[in-house]
């Protein structure tokens, strides 16, 4: 296993508990395989009933949720460490949400079948460890999703900006967002159309508020927060 691979899986905290030495003996122990996917590739589908979980190695990684109408808003935007799929993996239903590589990608999948067999107890005492993990993510995840749909209530395109930058900045959501990197990217995580979103993001900077360096947004006016 390569340095790269070792660091993204401690990011990632679904090997917490697992002494490092050991990533690789568990992992071949749990079917684990790696794949790389091409920028704009899909790794998951609408539908698919996924049994693994992927941990992102390398790239970037956007999940996208879809309403009955087929229309689209960003939940997150996955980077090295992140995890995704858990929630169909473990559930085995149909997936409603979708994940596209929006760079080359580099992703371990970790077969939950195989790890909720009691096969898996034998073959490696870490098997219940990463479950708990695993377990523990998914409701980490859960309160994401309802910050998420906080921030979709708002019904001024301002206040969810303002919504978004707070949570940013206390650490709710990644700063390093690739996000930020791309305005349509941006304008699908908060329900925005682009052209409206570069409007808003024009009169905050204009307003001293925040300031906009290559696709980045900063805040400077730290008040507009607790407004």
């Amino acid at each position: 296993m390569d340095d790269k691979t070792a660091r993204s899986l401690a990011l990632s905290g679904l090997l917490d508990g697992v002494p490092c030495d050991l990533y690789e003996e568990t992992l071949d122990k749990l079917r684990v395989h790696e794949k790389r996917y091409l920028d704009g590739e899909l790794l998951l589908r609408l539908g698919e009933r996924p049994d693994a979980v992927g941990v992102v190695v390398e790239g970037y990684v956007r999940i996208d949720l879809y309403d009955d109408d087929g229309n689209a808003s960003t939940i997150a935007v996955v980077g090295r460490g992140g995890v995704f799929a858990e929630s169909v993996a473990c559930a085995g239903d149909p997936s409603i949400v979708q994940a596209q590589a929006v760079s080359n990608v580099r992703v371990l999948w970790l077969d939950m079948g195989c790890m909720m067999t009691g096969r898996a107890m034998l073959e490696t005492p870490y098997a219940g460890v990463i479950m708990a993990n695993n377990v523990r993510m998914l409701a980490r995840k859960n309160t994401m999703l309802v910050r998420k749909m906080q921030l979709l209530s708002q019904k001024r395109l301002r206040d969810r900006i303002k919504l978004y930058l707070l949570q940013r900045e206390s650490g709710l959501v990644p700063k390093d967002t690739m996000a930020e990197k791309s305005r349509v990217s941006l304008a699908r995580y908060l329900g925005a159309d682009r052209s409206a979103l570069s409007r808003e993001l024009s009169r905050l900077r204009d307003e001293g508020i925040v300031s906009l360096d290559g696709g980045a947004i900063d805040v400077i006016d730290r008040d507009f927060l607790e407004r």
